[in-house]
């Protein structure tokens, strides 16, 4: 007859993740294995260095993951003092944790585990953990020993639930229009019959070793507006840069391109070998999303209000992505190549021929990383050719600011738009700024410097913007020491994790910042290392993996990393979607509490990753040394 303890461990289990997925005798035999520890405030549950002997599942009390050993220092004192120097708290565990799972898988602990407070925990013992690992994937999964593997595992059964998403989709997934030739001296005639014998929009033309493409729309151009004969050679009309990918690249790749392009469709081949094309319109029929039509709208739009309409959709397109399961990292690269094309396209309605000739307009920041998901601060500046002037340019300028605000772009608390004539200025202005800002720094100008270096150019001559960032680098190589006080900002703020509870919410709203605490820490301290390095990419993903490739850190935790940042992103996004849709004001915080208990595990695996990020800066910029 089951006894009232085992009755007790099987409901604790039952409803644990990942536990309570496990078939009933399962749960009896773990049930029946589990034993209780009492701990009292002070005991070191687990030693760094040991072997540890069981999995502890916390039933009530507190238990702290620390760094140090705990014969450093008094644990009562420490506990007294939270600031105790010698004693650097990296996670809590309360009611219903688990710890420490890394430890049973490595055969050593890293860290040692100390109770808060008087502590009661089921032990399950290693052999029977480890067991359970081999013959439940859930459960390895859930455990793996690498954040990112368990934020993989998390997204895994989603992925291959939805191969028919873009999110995994490859092009050879797609239909593929079979490529048709006509040699260059083949008339325009020839070629429309061909085309209409073949049922296709668009042709490959032989030129000797050179392949081009010609279109529908070309003959048509070409017979009816331009009067040519129709026997006329086509070989003139063809495009022979061809924009091509490979078969078994993303498919999302190919709408990226297309967009960014603003091409209808792709030459798709491996090598010589030239598999087919790939029109926009059987592309858009398998992702079935309405970002092509944004990006139409866009390019179509003759009027600001016409652009205004186009670019309100953005937020029910972000909605629909993330619904479907696209990965965060895709979605902010469609959506800031679509908001490029609306500020590109506001700026050319606005602004005067000679103007968009002698400037770049710049997208800064978040825009300029290609991190932006929802419509948030504007951070733009212009850059003028030396010598350049126009009567007009103040009243653009403000008009520009005046028509994103009215888009829903809110204005920049901090002023950093091109209706402030500090970011609206010559290439020789945004060369003296940075003299200041490299050699002789503020606390306002490294803020500065750091949303300058994201710059992106969206509209007019990118080589104005070329020419300010070669300068940049060649005053940043003359002053060393500056990369070190610019790393600092990394470990700013403090990382939500408290002490005697999981998080560290704001009291005066039970919420707490995600981009203060996990997303700008890896984004600066990733910035300064890019910077250091001479790296070309903005994105934080592309830093991160450039710089895995020169082996500054391991690979493993180059992918803990992307991982964090991706899922930080991701729960900011869903909350900022949340918000959107009651209609409140957008910004980055989190309620820890209405996430369930997987993804608080998963938040408080990032921020642990996070803070073991703000270790490696501090050691690699000698922090410690710079007052």
């Amino acid at each position: 007859m089951a006894t009232p303890e085992y009755l007790d461990h099987k409901f604790f289990l039952a409803h644990l993740a990942p536990f309570g997925q496990l078939p009933e005798a399962e749960l009896e035999r773990l049930a029946r294995e589990m034993t209780v520890g009492h701990y009292r405030m002070g005991d070191t549950v687990l030693k760094a260095g040991e072997r540890p002997s069981c999995l502890y599942l916390i039933i009530d009390g507190a238990v702290w993951e620390t760094d140090n050993d705990p014969a450093l220092t008094d644990p009562a004192t420490a506990m007294a003092d939270q600031r105790h120097p010698l004693w650097c708290v990296t996670v809590s565990y309360n009611a219903d944790d688990v710890f420490d799972p890394k430890a049973l898988l490595d055969g050593v602990s890293q860290h040692s585990f100390i109770a808060t407070a008087p502590t009661r925990c089921f032990c399950l013992p290693r052999d029977s953990f480890l067991q359970l690992v081999r013959d439940y994937p859930h459960i390895a999964r859930h455990y793996d020993h690498s954040a990112a593997s368990r934020q993989a595992g998390r997204s895994g059964g989603q992925d291959l639930s939805e191969l028919s998403t873009f999110t995994v989709a490859k092009i050879r997934d797609v239909y593929l229009h079979p490529p048709v030739y006509v040699p260059a001296e083949a008339s325009i005639h020839e070629t429309a019959v061909a085309m209409k014998a073949n049922k296709t929009n668009a042709i490959l033309v032989r030129h000797g070793e050179e392949v081009g493409i010609v279109t529908a729309t070309d003959l048509r151009e070409a017979a009816i507006l331009q009067r040519q004969s129709v026997d006329a050679p086509v070989g003139p009309l063809a495009t022979y840069e061809l924009i091509d990918m490979a078969p078994d690249d993303f498919l999302f790749n190919a709408l990226l391109r297309m967009t960014r392009h603003n091409i209808n469709r792709l030459v798709i081949r491996e090598g010589v070998t030239l598999h087919g094309v790939l029109e926009q319109i059987d592309l858009l029929s398998y992702l079935s999303n309405h970002s092509h039509l944004i990006a139409l709208q866009v390019e179509r739009a003759r009027t600001r209000h016409e652009l205004q309409e186009a670019s309100r959709d953005l937020v029910h397109l972000v909605n629909d992505l993330h619904a479907k399961g696209t990965k965060i990292h895709y979605i902010m690269q469609l959506v800031s190549e679509l908001n490029k094309k609306v500020l590109r396209r506001l700026f050319e309605l606005l602004a005067p021929p000679e103007l968009l000739e002698n400037s770049c307009l710049l997208v800064l920041g978040s825009e300029g990383r290609e991190e932006q998901v929802l419509k948030t601060d504007q951070d733009n500046a212009l850059i003028l050719r030396d010598g350049f002037s126009h009567p007009e340019l103040a009243r653009v300028t403000q008009e520009f600011t005046d028509c994103l605000i009215e888009f829903g772009y809110p204005r920049c608390p901090g002023n950093i738009m091109v209706s402030n004539p500090y970011w609206t200025k010559s290439v020789a202005a945004f060369k003296d700024e940075l003299f200041q800002w490299i050699v002789h720094p503020t606390a306002d100008s490294f803020l500065q410097f750091a949303i300058f270096c994201d710059a992106k150019a969206v509209a007019g001559d990118d080589n104005l913007l070329r020419h300010v960032k070669d300068h940049m680098y060649r005053l940043l190589g003359d002053h060393r020491s500056f990369f070190g006080h610019f790393a600092k900002a990394t470990v700013a703020f403090e990382t939500p994790l408290g002490f005697f509870t999981n998080f560290v919410v704001e009291k005066s709203r039970d919420e707490l910042d995600l981009k203060k605490g996990g997303i700008f820490p890896i984004v600066h301290g990733i910035r300064s290392l890019a910077l250091e390095y001479r790296l070309p990419q903005t994105n934080t993903v592309d830093r991160i993996t450039a710089l895995s490739q020169r082996n500054l850190y391991r690979s493993s935790f180059g992918a803990e990393l992307t991982e964090a940042f991706t899922y930080l992103s991701t729960l900011r996004t869903e909350a900022g979607l949340e918000k959107a849709l009651q209609g409140l004001p957008q910004d980055n915080y989190l309620n820890p509490k209405s996430l369930n208990k997987l993804k608080r595990e998963l938040l408080r695996d990032s921020f642990k990753v996070v803070n073991e990020f703000k270790k490696f800066i501090s050691y690699h910029f000698k922090l410690g040394m710079i007052s």
